[in-house]
Protein backbone atom coordinates (compact mmCIF):
# COMPACT_ATOMS: atom_id res chain seq x y z
CA UNK A 1 0.00 0.00 0.00
CA UNK A 2 2.89 2.86 0.92
CA UNK A 3 4.33 1.80 -2.87
CA UNK A 4 1.10 2.74 -4.04
CA UNK A 5 0.63 5.79 -2.24
CA UNK A 6 3.94 6.94 -3.00
CA UNK A 7 3.10 7.00 -7.12
CA UNK A 8 0.11 8.50 -6.28
CA UNK A 9 1.59 11.48 -4.34
CA UNK A 10 5.04 11.67 -7.27
CA UNK A 11 3.46 13.87 -9.64
CA UNK A 12 1.39 16.30 -7.65
CA UNK A 13 4.82 17.28 -5.74
CA UNK A 14 5.86 17.59 -9.19
CA UNK A 15 2.99 19.95 -10.84
CA UNK A 16 3.19 22.05 -6.99
CA UNK A 17 7.01 22.62 -7.15
CA UNK A 18 6.31 26.34 -7.21
CA UNK A 19 3.32 26.57 -4.78
CA UNK A 20 3.36 28.22 -1.15
CA UNK A 21 5.57 26.38 1.63
CA UNK A 22 2.72 23.53 2.70
CA UNK A 23 0.82 23.32 0.12
CA UNK A 24 2.38 20.18 -1.10
CA UNK A 25 1.52 18.23 2.39
CA UNK A 26 -1.97 19.21 1.86
CA UNK A 27 -2.20 17.53 -1.18
CA UNK A 28 -0.23 14.86 -0.42
CA UNK A 29 -2.95 14.01 2.31
CA UNK A 30 -5.56 14.16 -0.26
CA UNK A 31 -4.41 11.98 -2.55
CA UNK A 32 -3.47 9.41 0.06
CA UNK A 33 -7.28 9.93 1.28
CA UNK A 34 -8.75 9.15 -2.31
CA UNK A 35 -6.33 6.34 -2.54
CA UNK A 36 -7.52 4.87 0.80
CA UNK A 37 -11.35 5.30 -0.92
CA UNK A 38 -10.24 3.88 -3.91
CA UNK A 39 -9.05 0.96 -2.34
CA UNK A 40 -11.89 0.20 -0.23
CA UNK A 41 -13.90 0.67 -2.99
CA UNK A 42 -12.15 -2.31 -4.54
CA UNK A 43 -12.21 -4.70 -1.68
CA UNK A 44 -15.90 -3.84 -1.18
CA UNK A 45 -16.43 -4.61 -5.29
CA UNK A 46 -14.47 -8.12 -5.12
CA UNK A 47 -16.53 -8.52 -1.45
CA UNK A 48 -19.60 -8.37 -3.35
CA UNK A 49 -18.15 -10.53 -6.22
CA UNK A 50 -17.54 -13.42 -3.95
CA UNK A 51 -19.60 -13.52 -1.68
CA UNK A 52 -23.12 -12.22 -3.28
CA UNK A 53 -23.01 -8.88 -2.14
CA UNK A 54 -24.12 -7.51 1.24
CA UNK A 55 -27.02 -10.40 1.67
CA UNK A 56 -26.12 -12.84 4.53
CA UNK A 57 -28.45 -15.88 4.49
CA UNK A 58 -30.72 -16.97 7.33
CA UNK A 59 -32.82 -20.08 7.28
CA UNK A 60 -35.72 -18.16 8.10
CA UNK A 61 -35.48 -16.67 4.56
CA UNK A 62 -35.42 -20.48 3.21
CA UNK A 63 -38.51 -21.19 5.66
CA UNK A 64 -40.42 -18.35 4.02
CA UNK A 65 -39.81 -19.61 0.67
CA UNK A 66 -40.90 -23.31 0.96
CA UNK A 67 -44.19 -21.70 3.15
CA UNK A 68 -44.86 -19.48 -0.11
CA UNK A 69 -44.00 -22.48 -2.91
CA UNK A 70 -47.72 -23.82 -3.71
CA UNK A 71 -49.49 -26.57 -2.04
CA UNK A 72 -50.73 -29.68 -4.17
CA UNK A 73 -54.22 -29.00 -5.75
CA UNK A 74 -57.09 -30.03 -3.14
CA UNK A 75 -61.01 -30.57 -3.78
CA UNK A 76 -63.66 -28.94 -2.49
CA UNK A 77 -65.26 -30.28 0.60
CA UNK A 78 -68.54 -32.00 -0.56
CA UNK A 79 -68.58 -35.38 -2.25
CA UNK A 80 -70.96 -37.05 -4.73
CA UNK A 81 -72.41 -40.31 -4.88
CA UNK A 82 -73.29 -41.31 -8.64
CA UNK A 83 -75.29 -44.92 -8.70
CA UNK A 84 -75.96 -46.81 -12.05
CA UNK A 85 -79.59 -47.74 -11.45
CA UNK A 86 -79.78 -49.56 -14.93
CA UNK A 87 -81.10 -53.34 -14.61
CA UNK A 88 -77.34 -55.08 -15.73
CA UNK A 89 -76.80 -53.89 -12.05
CA UNK A 90 -78.43 -56.52 -10.62
CA UNK A 91 -76.59 -59.32 -12.15
CA UNK A 92 -73.61 -57.23 -11.38
CA UNK A 93 -74.76 -57.49 -7.38
CA UNK A 94 -75.81 -60.90 -7.93
CA UNK A 95 -72.97 -62.77 -5.81
CA UNK A 96 -73.08 -62.29 -2.09
CA UNK A 97 -69.58 -60.63 -1.86
CA UNK A 98 -70.89 -58.01 -3.83
CA UNK A 99 -74.08 -57.74 -1.98
CA UNK A 100 -71.49 -57.61 1.08
CA UNK A 101 -69.74 -54.99 -1.01
CA UNK A 102 -72.51 -52.79 -1.42
CA UNK A 103 -74.23 -52.61 1.92
CA UNK A 104 -70.68 -51.39 3.14
CA UNK A 105 -70.18 -48.58 0.85
CA UNK A 106 -73.77 -47.46 1.74
CA UNK A 107 -73.21 -47.74 5.44
CA UNK A 108 -69.66 -45.51 5.36
CA UNK A 109 -71.31 -43.23 3.36
CA UNK A 110 -75.14 -42.28 3.84
CA UNK A 111 -76.03 -40.02 6.14
CA UNK A 112 -72.82 -38.01 6.10
CA UNK A 113 -72.81 -34.20 5.77
CA UNK A 114 -71.58 -32.93 2.85
CA UNK A 115 -72.17 -36.43 0.74
CA UNK A 116 -74.98 -36.59 -1.89
CA UNK A 117 -76.17 -39.53 -3.85
CA UNK A 118 -77.37 -39.54 -7.32
CA UNK A 119 -79.42 -42.00 -9.37
CA UNK A 120 -78.19 -42.68 -12.96
CA UNK A 121 -80.44 -44.28 -15.55
CA UNK A 122 -83.26 -43.25 -18.60
CA UNK A 123 -80.31 -40.48 -19.60
CA UNK A 124 -80.82 -38.59 -16.62
CA UNK A 125 -79.00 -37.60 -13.08
CA UNK A 126 -81.31 -37.33 -10.27
CA UNK A 127 -81.13 -37.37 -6.99
CA UNK A 128 -81.95 -39.80 -3.55
CA UNK A 129 -82.84 -37.24 -1.40
CA UNK A 130 -83.65 -40.22 1.25
CA UNK A 131 -82.07 -40.95 4.97
CA UNK A 132 -79.74 -43.73 5.95
CA UNK A 133 -82.20 -46.43 6.19
CA UNK A 134 -84.50 -45.23 2.87
CA UNK A 135 -81.36 -45.01 0.76
CA UNK A 136 -79.90 -48.84 2.12
CA UNK A 137 -83.33 -50.16 1.39
CA UNK A 138 -83.60 -48.65 -2.19
CA UNK A 139 -80.57 -49.76 -3.40
CA UNK A 140 -80.05 -53.15 -1.92
CA UNK A 141 -83.50 -53.91 -3.85
CA UNK A 142 -83.35 -55.54 -6.85
CA UNK A 143 -86.49 -53.89 -8.29
CA UNK A 144 -85.27 -50.72 -7.97
CA UNK A 145 -82.23 -51.69 -10.91
CA UNK A 146 -85.22 -51.47 -13.51
CA UNK A 147 -83.69 -48.79 -16.05
CA UNK A 148 -81.76 -48.68 -19.01
CA UNK A 149 -78.90 -46.00 -20.34
CA UNK A 150 -77.58 -44.68 -16.91
CA UNK A 151 -75.67 -41.46 -18.70
CA UNK A 152 -72.30 -42.48 -17.70
CA UNK A 153 -70.59 -39.85 -20.26
CA UNK A 154 -72.79 -36.86 -18.57
CA UNK A 155 -71.82 -37.96 -15.24
CA UNK A 156 -68.19 -37.69 -15.83
CA UNK A 157 -68.43 -34.27 -17.37
CA UNK A 158 -71.08 -33.47 -13.64
CA UNK A 159 -68.03 -34.85 -11.55
CA UNK A 160 -65.10 -32.57 -13.66
CA UNK A 161 -67.37 -29.65 -13.72
CA UNK A 162 -68.21 -29.45 -9.89
CA UNK A 163 -64.88 -30.30 -8.62
CA UNK A 164 -65.49 -32.46 -5.92
CA UNK A 165 -64.70 -36.16 -4.79
CA UNK A 166 -66.85 -38.29 -5.72
CA UNK A 167 -67.65 -41.93 -6.49
CA UNK A 168 -69.08 -43.22 -9.52
CA UNK A 169 -70.60 -46.78 -9.27
CA UNK A 170 -71.22 -48.81 -12.87
CA UNK A 171 -69.88 -51.13 -15.17
CA UNK A 172 -69.30 -48.15 -17.84
CA UNK A 173 -71.60 -49.30 -20.63
CA UNK A 174 -72.82 -45.59 -22.11
CA UNK A 175 -75.35 -45.88 -24.69
CA UNK A 176 -75.16 -43.97 -27.81
CA UNK A 177 -77.84 -44.35 -30.33
CA UNK A 178 -79.68 -47.30 -28.79
CA UNK A 179 -76.29 -49.20 -29.24
CA UNK A 180 -73.25 -49.57 -26.55
CA UNK A 181 -70.61 -46.91 -27.22
CA UNK A 182 -67.24 -48.51 -28.53
CA UNK A 183 -65.10 -45.18 -28.50
CA UNK A 184 -62.97 -44.02 -25.96
CA UNK A 185 -66.15 -41.58 -24.82
CA UNK A 186 -63.92 -40.89 -21.28
CA UNK A 187 -60.78 -40.49 -22.36
CA UNK A 188 -61.29 -36.77 -22.42
CA UNK A 189 -62.48 -36.52 -18.69
CA UNK A 190 -59.61 -38.79 -17.43
CA UNK A 191 -57.49 -36.78 -19.27
CA UNK A 192 -59.09 -33.71 -17.76
CA UNK A 193 -59.18 -35.17 -14.16
CA UNK A 194 -54.75 -36.13 -14.09
CA UNK A 195 -54.08 -32.62 -15.83
CA UNK A 196 -55.91 -30.83 -12.48
CA UNK A 197 -53.27 -32.95 -10.43
CA UNK A 198 -56.15 -35.57 -8.88
CA UNK A 199 -56.40 -39.45 -9.26
CA UNK A 200 -59.41 -42.08 -10.05
CA UNK A 201 -58.99 -44.70 -7.71
CA UNK A 202 -61.15 -48.12 -9.59
CA UNK A 203 -62.07 -51.20 -7.81
CA UNK A 204 -63.75 -53.87 -9.56
CA UNK A 205 -64.72 -57.23 -9.92
CA UNK A 206 -66.26 -59.35 -12.09
CA UNK A 207 -69.97 -60.76 -13.03
CA UNK A 208 -72.06 -62.38 -15.28
CA UNK A 209 -74.86 -60.93 -17.63
CA UNK A 210 -77.25 -62.81 -19.28
CA UNK A 211 -73.83 -65.11 -19.67
CA UNK A 212 -71.71 -62.86 -20.65
CA UNK A 213 -68.84 -61.70 -18.47
CA UNK A 214 -68.51 -58.39 -17.30
CA UNK A 215 -67.16 -56.35 -15.01
CA UNK A 216 -68.05 -54.04 -12.08
CA UNK A 217 -66.40 -50.83 -10.90
CA UNK A 218 -66.46 -48.57 -8.11
CA UNK A 219 -64.51 -45.06 -9.50
CA UNK A 220 -63.07 -43.10 -6.75
CA UNK A 221 -62.43 -39.39 -7.98
CA UNK A 222 -60.07 -37.69 -5.56
CA UNK A 223 -57.40 -35.73 -4.95
CA UNK A 224 -53.66 -36.45 -2.75
CA UNK A 225 -55.42 -36.33 0.61
CA UNK A 226 -57.27 -39.07 -0.34
CA UNK A 227 -60.78 -38.75 1.57
CA UNK A 228 -63.26 -39.93 -0.17
CA UNK A 229 -61.31 -43.31 -1.15
CA UNK A 230 -59.72 -43.64 2.52
CA UNK A 231 -63.68 -44.42 2.92
CA UNK A 232 -63.96 -46.36 0.29
CA UNK A 233 -60.71 -48.68 1.24
CA UNK A 234 -62.25 -48.93 4.31
CA UNK A 235 -65.72 -50.01 3.33
CA UNK A 236 -64.03 -52.63 1.08
CA UNK A 237 -61.78 -53.89 3.48
CA UNK A 238 -59.13 -53.01 0.71
CA UNK A 239 -56.41 -55.08 2.59
CA UNK A 240 -57.95 -58.30 3.10
CA UNK A 241 -60.22 -58.42 0.51
CA UNK A 242 -59.34 -60.84 -2.43
CA UNK A 243 -62.81 -60.35 -4.30
CA UNK A 244 -62.15 -56.78 -5.61
CA UNK A 245 -59.14 -55.64 -7.55
CA UNK A 246 -57.57 -52.23 -7.49
CA UNK A 247 -56.04 -50.15 -10.85
CA UNK A 248 -54.97 -46.41 -9.12
CA UNK A 249 -55.12 -43.87 -12.58
CA UNK A 250 -52.34 -41.01 -11.43
CA UNK A 251 -50.82 -38.11 -13.37
CA UNK A 252 -48.12 -36.07 -13.00
CA UNK A 253 -49.44 -34.81 -10.17
CA UNK A 254 -49.66 -37.71 -7.76
CA UNK A 255 -48.66 -37.75 -4.50
CA UNK A 256 -46.29 -40.88 -4.34
CA UNK A 257 -46.32 -42.16 -0.39
CA UNK A 258 -42.67 -40.99 0.94
CA UNK A 259 -41.57 -42.15 4.31
CA UNK A 260 -37.59 -41.61 5.78
CA UNK A 261 -36.10 -43.90 8.42
CA UNK A 262 -34.36 -41.23 10.30
CA UNK A 263 -32.45 -41.71 13.74
CA UNK A 264 -34.47 -38.62 15.12
CA UNK A 265 -36.49 -35.60 14.34
CA UNK A 266 -33.02 -33.90 14.81
CA UNK A 267 -30.85 -35.79 12.26
CA UNK A 268 -31.92 -36.50 8.37
CA UNK A 269 -30.95 -38.79 6.42
CA UNK A 270 -27.02 -37.72 6.14
CA UNK A 271 -24.41 -40.15 6.80
CA UNK A 272 -23.98 -40.87 10.94
CA UNK A 273 -21.53 -43.67 12.48
CA UNK A 274 -22.08 -46.26 14.73
CA UNK A 275 -22.26 -43.49 17.49
CA UNK A 276 -24.97 -41.42 15.27
CA UNK A 277 -22.37 -39.05 14.36
CA UNK A 278 -21.47 -37.15 11.15
CA UNK A 279 -17.82 -37.24 10.56
CA UNK A 280 -18.42 -36.55 6.81
CA UNK A 281 -20.45 -33.50 6.23
CA UNK A 282 -20.89 -32.29 10.09
CA UNK A 283 -24.57 -31.20 9.49
CA UNK A 284 -25.42 -28.98 12.09
CA UNK A 285 -28.42 -31.47 14.19
CA UNK A 286 -28.86 -29.05 17.39
CA UNK A 287 -32.72 -28.74 16.66
CA UNK A 288 -32.09 -24.96 16.89
CA UNK A 289 -33.49 -22.02 14.35
CA UNK A 290 -30.31 -22.25 11.97
CA UNK A 291 -30.10 -26.49 12.13
CA UNK A 292 -31.35 -29.03 9.74
CA UNK A 293 -34.81 -29.43 9.16
CA UNK A 294 -37.77 -31.49 7.63
CA UNK A 295 -40.10 -29.12 6.16
CA UNK A 296 -42.46 -32.20 5.97
CA UNK A 297 -44.85 -32.33 8.85
CA UNK A 298 -47.08 -34.24 11.25
CA UNK A 299 -50.49 -33.46 11.42
CA UNK A 300 -52.09 -33.24 14.38
CA UNK A 301 -54.69 -31.23 17.04
CA UNK A 302 -54.40 -30.36 20.41
CA UNK A 303 -57.76 -30.37 20.96
CA UNK A 304 -58.87 -32.35 17.52
CA UNK A 305 -59.20 -35.91 17.02
CA UNK A 306 -61.15 -36.38 13.58
CA UNK A 307 -60.89 -35.09 10.41
CA UNK A 308 -57.96 -33.16 8.70
CA UNK A 309 -56.92 -32.73 12.53
CA UNK A 310 -55.13 -36.10 12.62
CA UNK A 311 -53.33 -38.03 10.68
CA UNK A 312 -50.74 -41.06 11.29
CA UNK A 313 -47.34 -40.19 12.09
CA UNK A 314 -46.15 -41.94 8.85
CA UNK A 315 -48.10 -39.33 6.95
CA UNK A 316 -46.30 -36.28 6.00
CA UNK A 317 -48.30 -32.73 4.81
CA UNK A 318 -46.76 -29.78 3.42
CA UNK A 319 -43.19 -29.43 0.80
CA UNK A 320 -41.47 -32.79 1.05
CA UNK A 321 -38.12 -31.29 1.58
CA UNK A 322 -35.09 -30.79 4.26
CA UNK A 323 -32.42 -28.34 4.75
CA UNK A 324 -28.93 -29.67 5.44
CA UNK A 325 -26.51 -26.67 6.53
CA UNK A 326 -22.88 -28.71 6.33
CA UNK A 327 -20.87 -27.92 9.23
CA UNK A 328 -17.19 -28.75 6.40
CA UNK A 329 -16.54 -27.22 2.88
CA UNK A 330 -17.86 -29.16 0.08
CA UNK A 331 -14.02 -30.32 -0.79
CA UNK A 332 -13.67 -31.69 2.76
CA UNK A 333 -16.71 -33.30 2.70
CA UNK A 334 -15.42 -35.31 -0.57
CA UNK A 335 -12.20 -35.89 0.89
CA UNK A 336 -14.06 -37.52 4.46
CA UNK A 337 -16.28 -39.70 2.08
CA UNK A 338 -13.30 -40.81 -0.10
CA UNK A 339 -11.15 -42.14 3.86
CA UNK A 340 -14.50 -43.64 5.08
CA UNK A 341 -15.47 -45.31 2.10
CA UNK A 342 -11.68 -47.50 2.38
CA UNK A 343 -11.28 -51.17 3.25
CA UNK A 344 -10.25 -51.53 7.14
CA UNK A 345 -12.91 -48.78 7.97
CA UNK A 346 -15.46 -50.76 9.86
CA UNK A 347 -18.73 -51.94 7.94
CA UNK A 348 -21.10 -49.98 11.14
CA UNK A 349 -18.53 -46.59 10.04
CA UNK A 350 -18.48 -47.05 6.49
CA UNK A 351 -19.73 -44.28 4.55
CA UNK A 352 -22.16 -45.42 1.80
CA UNK A 353 -23.85 -42.38 0.28
CA UNK A 354 -24.44 -38.78 1.21
CA UNK A 355 -27.77 -38.24 1.53
CA UNK A 356 -30.32 -41.63 1.91
CA UNK A 357 -33.14 -43.54 3.74
CA UNK A 358 -36.31 -41.86 1.98
CA UNK A 359 -38.11 -44.60 0.99
CA UNK A 360 -41.01 -43.94 -1.97
CA UNK A 361 -43.95 -46.01 -2.78
CA UNK A 362 -44.04 -46.22 -6.88
CA UNK A 363 -46.19 -49.02 -6.37
CA UNK A 364 -49.13 -46.66 -5.44
CA UNK A 365 -50.12 -46.06 -8.41
CA UNK A 366 -50.68 -48.72 -11.36
CA UNK A 367 -50.99 -46.96 -14.81
CA UNK A 368 -46.65 -46.40 -15.03
CA UNK A 369 -43.28 -48.05 -14.63
CA UNK A 370 -40.90 -45.93 -13.03
CA UNK A 371 -37.81 -46.75 -14.82
CA UNK A 372 -35.23 -43.94 -14.13
CA UNK A 373 -34.75 -40.65 -11.37
CA UNK A 374 -31.82 -38.07 -11.72
CA UNK A 375 -30.72 -35.35 -9.59
CA UNK A 376 -30.56 -31.76 -10.73
CA UNK A 377 -29.04 -29.35 -8.72
CA UNK A 378 -29.95 -25.44 -8.63
CA UNK A 379 -28.32 -22.30 -7.35
CA UNK A 380 -31.12 -20.45 -5.20
CA UNK A 381 -28.80 -17.57 -3.91
CA UNK A 382 -30.74 -14.68 -5.46
CA UNK A 383 -33.77 -16.48 -5.04
CA UNK A 384 -32.91 -16.40 -1.36
CA UNK A 385 -31.65 -12.44 -1.26
CA UNK A 386 -35.17 -12.10 -3.30
CA UNK A 387 -37.11 -13.36 -0.02
CA UNK A 388 -35.18 -11.79 2.13
CA UNK A 389 -36.09 -8.38 0.46
CA UNK A 390 -39.57 -9.40 0.65
CA UNK A 391 -39.82 -10.42 4.22
CA UNK A 392 -38.35 -6.89 4.72
CA UNK A 393 -41.47 -5.54 3.44
CA UNK A 394 -43.73 -8.32 5.16
CA UNK A 395 -45.03 -9.16 2.09
CA UNK A 396 -43.84 -12.51 0.29
CA UNK A 397 -44.84 -12.82 -3.74
CA UNK A 398 -44.66 -16.47 -4.46
CA UNK A 399 -45.11 -15.61 -8.15
CA UNK A 400 -42.17 -12.97 -8.25
CA UNK A 401 -40.08 -15.80 -6.27
CA UNK A 402 -40.47 -18.13 -8.92
CA UNK A 403 -39.47 -16.07 -11.60
CA UNK A 404 -35.87 -15.30 -9.91
CA UNK A 405 -33.39 -16.98 -12.14
CA UNK A 406 -32.73 -20.54 -10.54
CA UNK A 407 -29.56 -21.32 -12.43
CA UNK A 408 -28.52 -24.91 -12.72
CA UNK A 409 -25.17 -26.46 -11.34
CA UNK A 410 -23.96 -29.41 -13.04
CA UNK A 411 -21.95 -32.52 -12.02
CA UNK A 412 -22.51 -31.52 -8.32
CA UNK A 413 -24.79 -34.95 -7.29
CA UNK A 414 -25.90 -37.95 -9.03
CA UNK A 415 -28.94 -40.26 -7.45
CA UNK A 416 -30.10 -43.76 -7.90
CA UNK A 417 -33.46 -45.79 -6.74
CA UNK A 418 -32.36 -48.48 -4.81
CA UNK A 419 -35.14 -51.77 -4.73
CA UNK A 420 -36.23 -52.18 -1.27
CA UNK A 421 -36.22 -55.88 -0.82
CA UNK A 422 -39.46 -56.37 2.64
CA UNK A 423 -40.89 -53.41 0.72
CA UNK A 424 -42.19 -54.23 -2.31
CA UNK A 425 -42.95 -51.11 -4.53
CA UNK A 426 -41.00 -49.18 -2.75
CA UNK A 427 -37.40 -47.80 -3.37
CA UNK A 428 -34.66 -45.63 -1.36
CA UNK A 429 -33.12 -42.41 -3.01
CA UNK A 430 -29.37 -42.42 -2.60
CA UNK A 431 -27.81 -39.29 -2.99
CA UNK A 432 -23.60 -39.54 -3.92
CA UNK A 433 -20.89 -36.58 -4.79
CA UNK A 434 -20.71 -36.73 -8.65
CA UNK A 435 -17.57 -38.17 -9.60
CA UNK A 436 -16.40 -34.97 -11.46
CA UNK A 437 -16.97 -32.86 -8.18
CA UNK A 438 -14.54 -31.39 -6.89
CA UNK A 439 -15.84 -28.97 -4.63
CA UNK A 440 -15.96 -25.98 -6.49
CA UNK A 441 -19.33 -24.89 -8.14
CA UNK A 442 -19.20 -25.35 -12.24
CA UNK A 443 -20.18 -21.24 -13.96
CA UNK A 444 -18.38 -19.65 -10.82
CA UNK A 445 -21.28 -20.23 -8.42
CA UNK A 446 -20.51 -19.38 -4.66
CA UNK A 447 -19.34 -22.74 -3.02
CA UNK A 448 -21.27 -21.02 0.22
CA UNK A 449 -24.78 -20.46 -2.18
CA UNK A 450 -27.46 -22.03 -0.95
CA UNK A 451 -27.89 -24.82 -3.37
CA UNK A 452 -31.60 -26.53 -4.29
CA UNK A 453 -31.11 -30.24 -5.54
CA UNK A 454 -34.22 -32.12 -6.80
CA UNK A 455 -35.01 -35.62 -7.43
CA UNK A 456 -36.86 -35.94 -10.59
CA UNK A 457 -38.84 -39.13 -12.19
CA UNK A 458 -36.58 -39.71 -15.20
CA UNK A 459 -38.26 -42.03 -17.89
CA UNK A 460 -41.62 -43.65 -16.83
CA UNK A 461 -43.80 -45.26 -19.37
CA UNK A 462 -47.42 -46.47 -19.40
CA UNK A 463 -48.31 -50.04 -18.52
CA UNK A 464 -51.08 -50.31 -21.55
CA UNK A 465 -50.83 -54.12 -21.20
CA UNK A 466 -52.28 -54.21 -17.28
CA UNK A 467 -54.37 -51.30 -18.17
CA UNK A 468 -56.01 -53.42 -21.19
CA UNK A 469 -56.25 -56.88 -18.83
CA UNK A 470 -58.13 -54.87 -16.16
CA UNK A 471 -60.46 -52.72 -17.81
CA UNK A 472 -61.59 -54.30 -21.44
CA UNK A 473 -63.93 -57.41 -21.73
CA UNK A 474 -64.86 -59.13 -25.01
CA UNK A 475 -67.36 -56.35 -27.39
CA UNK A 476 -66.66 -53.24 -25.17
CA UNK A 477 -63.30 -51.49 -25.68
CA UNK A 478 -64.16 -48.21 -24.54
CA UNK A 479 -63.17 -48.23 -21.20
CA UNK A 480 -60.06 -49.79 -21.84
CA UNK A 481 -58.95 -47.60 -24.43
CA UNK A 482 -59.88 -44.41 -22.49
CA UNK A 483 -57.70 -45.45 -19.79
CA UNK A 484 -54.59 -45.77 -22.31
CA UNK A 485 -55.54 -42.71 -24.17
CA UNK A 486 -55.68 -41.06 -20.92
CA UNK A 487 -52.00 -43.20 -19.93
CA UNK A 488 -50.30 -41.83 -22.90
CA UNK A 489 -51.41 -38.25 -22.96
CA UNK A 490 -47.85 -36.50 -22.51
CA UNK A 491 -50.00 -33.93 -19.59
CA UNK A 492 -50.18 -37.42 -17.43
CA UNK A 493 -47.00 -38.75 -17.80
CA UNK A 494 -44.85 -38.22 -14.63
CA UNK A 495 -41.95 -37.88 -16.09
CA UNK A 496 -40.07 -34.71 -15.10
CA UNK A 497 -42.08 -34.80 -11.36
CA UNK A 498 -39.84 -33.91 -8.86
CA UNK A 499 -39.91 -36.44 -5.63
CA UNK A 500 -38.28 -34.61 -3.75
CA UNK A 501 -35.96 -31.60 -2.29
CA UNK A 502 -32.90 -30.98 -0.77
CA UNK A 503 -31.41 -27.85 0.25
CA UNK A 504 -28.06 -28.29 1.15
CA UNK A 505 -25.76 -25.01 2.15
CA UNK A 506 -21.52 -25.18 3.42
CA UNK A 507 -21.44 -22.74 6.94
CA UNK A 508 -17.46 -23.43 6.93
CA UNK A 509 -16.14 -21.05 3.87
Amino acid sequence: MARRNSRSTQPVRNRNANRKKGGGSSGKALWIVLAVVVLAGLGFLAYKLTSGGDYTFDRSHLDKYVESLPDNPALGDDMSVYVDMSDGMNSAYASSESKVLLQNVINKLAANKGIKFFGLADRQIFPLDKSHTELYNYMLDPASYDKQKAPIEDTLKEIVEKNQPALLMTDFEEYKGGVIEHAAYAKKYFIEWLEKGYTIYFYKWDFIEKGKEKKMFLAVFDDNAGRMNSMIETALDIQSNNYVDRFVLAGKGFYFPTYENYLSVKQGGNYHNKDGKDIITNVMEGGGPHDYVCYARTTADATKSEGVAYAPVTNRTGELAEYYPLGVTWKDAIKNAATYKQAGVPEENKYKHLLSKIFIDFGAQSGYTIDEIEVRTFDMQETMKATAAQMEKKKVDADALDKVEKPEINMVLTAQALPVAELPGYVEIAVDFDPRFDGTFVGGYAPTDLIRANIFIASANPNLGEAADFFGWEGNPSLADSVKEALTAPSSNPTGKILFSYYLKTIAE
